[in-house]
């Protein structure tokens, strides 16, 4: 009401004011015209009034009908923010989308490119996807049009560009890229820059489909209809909310799934499951979160060593199920035969006899310390974790003392980790000598290397026969790789120091620098007391560097000494395997030779891995021409394997160079040289084995003691252990089962009719849980320096050798923060480097242009 007055008195001051202005013009105007203008001003007062009391009642009526719909009289400010917030959820929705679906086909493809195939199991991706969206959802719709055709764009480039990082690492390294290696970025940037051109330029289509849903934002940005609307501050707060809420609902989600070692639950919750196991059972966005969680917030950290456990030999026993009635068959079977016996089974009645004679005089002893009580330290540490570890090491199964206990007692030992050293490399035509040291000497013939990739990884299990670890915290806040992280903590048991505690000389030797990986502070501290690394040698290449240059520089240190002990690390095997690597330029022509016409049956990839290994069989022929000539031959063992498969080998190339398709566990495959040329006939072994078990065997050979629970491998030639090759991921292979970690795949080498499914899985979870262990017991003993708390506790070190310790495990790492720092600074100065020549080129150009 008050509405219309305001409206009706403004219509009559105007009428007055109208009124008044007639008059004064009607005075200077005869009367007949004053008399037309009255009559109409009068018609205009009139049609004006009416006209303003129709709109007012109009206008009413139109407000009192909206009213009346929404069953309420709401101010139109009140309405107004309605609709801001509804189409804020409309916003939300349109970006949740978006982003779900770029999350998802990223994912979805980069797992095609990684295994050429997805699986039911890699779909647990999807239980995260709503919580990943709803993430980015927080960072889009902040502004109004012109601001979000900014912002959308530029989140997800950093999606996309976050998957092309991924996929571009995998094929150079063939895994991919882990929170915790991020400490080595600007160092393995600096190092791969010359391989990584080559990746990014074969990679160029699939980093542009990555790159598609960028792209695309950006080109529908440009049409002028399109409208990126934003959304009230308010909301991004409900987002963040629901981004959080929507997480642990996709945990919970798993967890109802399934709990056991090979669901993608436990693997969520296992910090020490390794980046490509995480990421095949949650995908690789999720992979990073929970991998930051860890490694920065340190979220489950503290619940891991309950993750300890001990499995018995017992525990691996599978008994057939009575329902098959397969046993009773068996046992009738046995009966019959107990009562006829022809002369060959007589015969070889007899032949068993005397083995088992033979074999009674080694009475097989177990290889265990009886200074070392781990009962009695647990009880009376007063340390949780110490306690759980001493429990755990007490109640392992130790390896045993056998027939060939001794058998290279008093021998030299040269004992080499090849880059990239695997089965193929030798060659009979090729490389005749790697030939000849792979088939004579002891021959492990289901050896595996358990490591895809990282040098630092392989090197640390065979030199020490521990875990590397490669989990998702991998001891943040230092150096990446357990080599630099063990600089700092005590090593008595690394292979290098049961040769040097004996009075024997030992030495290292690579032909790359020695801060990399820190070698030049972690090789003394694991036996290795004189190294020599490139600086001190000179090479004619530098990345990668020449293996015979190495050993020539390297023999006439030891050649001469009654006893010794050399390690060498090696470099030439290093890829990419293309025209780039200078090695692989250096011996193409040769090998080409070597092979004839076979050389057409390899592509360019395979014949290039063979070059840069021909570099390596030009050095052992060196080093055993010059044994020989010191006649030190016969009474010095070589141990020769490699750190990791080769893995810039792509699909292709490694095809071409086995000459047939290799299955995925089939890749780890490969050979451990343990060449004495002395033997008369090689001495072969079936038993499954992998890296952390090549020291136990060379100790066992040596006949040096040690105690084999502080060991995570086993010797192979221990009749009473398991064995088994475990690789870096917890896909294990023996006499009953090849199981696939990545695929949860078990293919069974008994006749598994006769066992119930209960017992079939009870075994595989078993081994699940014997590996978690003593992966997990080996990063404790690295994380809580273990090793310097036996030894103190057991009464190993004086007060003199205590302080020593100490005082050099902190100068170690005092070290080794100068070494970073130095490193911090030299990328520092070569971005700026690369910051000056980049705007040096573009002021050259723009003055050219000028011109």
């Amino acid at each position: 009401m008050s509405s219309n007055s305001t409206e009706n008195n403004s219509v009559n001051n105007t009428v007055s004011e109208n009124a008044a202005n007639s008059d004064t013009v009607s005075e200077n105007i005869d009367n007949k015209e004053s008399k037309n203008i009255s009559e109409n001003t009068a018609e205009n007062e009139s049609r004006q009034t009416s006209e303003s009391n129709i709109n007012t009642e109009s206008n009413i009526n139109n407000e009192s009908s909206k009213n009346s719909e929404n069953g309420s009289f709401l101010q139109p400010e009140a309405e107004s923010k309605k609709k801001k917030f509804f189409k804020g959820f409309i916003s939300i929705a349109v970006y949740f989308l978006v982003f779900s679906a770029t999350i998802i086909l990223s994912e979805v493809f980069l797992r095609y490119r990684i295994s050429g195939k997805i699986t039911r199991m890699n779909l647990a991706f999807l239980f995260f996807v709503p919580a990943e969206a709803m993430f980015f959802t927080a960072f889009a719709g902040f502004f109004k049009n012109i601001g979000n055709k900014i912002t959308l764009p530029f989140v997800l480039l950093v999606i996309n560009l976050y998957y092309c990082i991924q996929f571009v690492y995998f094929r150079i390294f063939g895994s991919l890229f882990s929170v915790s290696m991020m400490g080595m970025g600007g160092t393995a940037v600096g190092n791969f820059f010359w391989a990584m051109e080559e990746v990014l330029i074969a990679s160029i289509i699939f980093l542009t489909i990555f790159l598609a849903p960028t792209l695309i934002s950006i080109f529908v940005s440009l049409i002028k209809k399109i409208k990126y609307p934003g959304y009230h501050i308010v909301l991004h707060l409900l987002v963040i909310a629901l981004a959080v809420g929507l997480w642990f609902g996709g945990i919970g989600a798993l967890k109802l799934a399934g709990t056991d070692r090979q669901s993608a639950y436990y693997v969520l919750k296992n910090n020490s499951s390794d980046t490509d196991t995480t990421a095949s059972h949650l995908g690789t966005m999720a992979t990073f979160l929970v991998e930051s969680g860890a490694y920065y917030l340190g979220i489950g950290n503290q619940d891991s060593e309950s993750d300890l456990v001990t499995v018995s030999k017992s525990d691996f026993e599978l008994v057939a199920d009575n329902a098959s009635g397969n046993l009773n068959t068996t046992e009738t079977t046995e009966t019959v035969n107990t009562d006829a016996k022809d002369e060959n089974e007589i015969e070889a009645e007899g032949t068993a006899g005397e083995t088992e004679e033979v074999k009674e005089k080694f009475k097989p002893e177990p290889r265990i310390d009886p200074v070392f009580d781990f009962s009695k330290l647990a009880e009376e540490s007063n340390d949780k974790n110490n306690a759980n570890l001493y429990t755990y090491l007490a109640e392992r199964e130790p390896s045993y003392t056998n027939e060939y206990t001794g058998l290279f007692e008093g021998y030299n030992l040269i004992y080499i980790c090849g880059e990239a050293f695997w089965t193929y490399a030798c060659d009979e035509r090729v490389s005749p000598t790697l030939y000849k040291m792979a088939h004579n000497g002891v021959v492990l013939d289901n050896y595996y290397n358990s490591f895809l990739n990282t040098t630092t990884n392989g090197e640390f299990a065979f030199t020490t026969s521990l875990w590397p670890d490669v989990s998702r915290w991998a001891m943040a806040g230092t150096d990446v790789g357990s080599f630099p992280q063990s600089a700092g903590k005590f090593m008595p048991y690394g292979v290098g120091d049961f040769f040097s505690d004996n009075g024997i000389n030992t030495y290292g030797f690579h032909n790359y620098y020695g801060t990399y990986y820190r070698r030049y502070i972690s090789w003394p501290n694991i036996g290795f007391n004189d190294c020599k690394f490139m600086g001190e040698m000179k090479f004619t290449s530098n990345w990668p560097s020449s293996d015979l240059e190495m050993m020539e520089q390297s023999v006439n240190d030891y050649i001469n000494d009654d006893r010794f002990f050399a390690y060498y690390m090696t470099f030439s095997g290093h890829g990419p395997y293309s025209v780039a690597n200078s090695i692989a330029r250096k011996n193409i022509e040769e090998v080409k030779e070597r092979l004839g016409e076979d050389a057409e049956k390899y592509n360019t990839e395979a014949l290039n891995y063979l070059a840069c290994n021909f570099e390596l069989e030009k050095a052992m022929t060196y080093l055993l021409e010059r044994l020989e000539e010191a006649g030190k031959l016969d009474n010095t063992v070589i141990v020769l394997t490699g750190d990791h498969y080769p893995y810039y080998l792509s699909e292709t190339g490694r095809t071409s160079l086995c000459q047939k398709e290799i299955p995925e566990l089939e890749q780890y495959h490969s050979t451990c040289v343990i060449y004495n040329a002395g033997l008369e006939e090689p001495i072969h072994n079936e038993e499954y084995c992998c890296n952390v078990d090549i020291v136990p065997t060379i100790l066992n050979l040596f006949n040096l003691p040690y105690d084999s629970r502080l060991l995570m491998g086993t010797d192979v030639f221990s009749e009473e252990s398991m064995h088994t090759a475990v690789l870096y991921n917890k896909s294990f292979l023996n006499d009953t089962v090849e199981y696939n970690a990545s695929t949860h795949e078990a293919v069974w080498k008994i006749d598994t009719s006769v066992y119930c499914d209960e017992a079939l899985d009870s075994y595989l979870n078993n081994y699940l849980a014997l590996n978690d262990s003593n992966y997990l017991a080996s990063i404790n003993m690295l994380k809580y320096n273990f090793y310097f708390t036996i030894w103190k506790q057991a009464g190993l070190l004086t007060d003199e050798e205590i302080a020593s310790e100490n005082s050099r495990a902190a100068r170690a790492m005092q070290i080794n923060e100068e070494q970073n720092a130095i490193e911090a600074e030299a990328e520092r100065l070569r971005k700026e480097a690369e910051e000056a020549a980049a705007a040096a080129e573009a002021e050259a150009a723009a003055a050219e242009g000028n011109n």
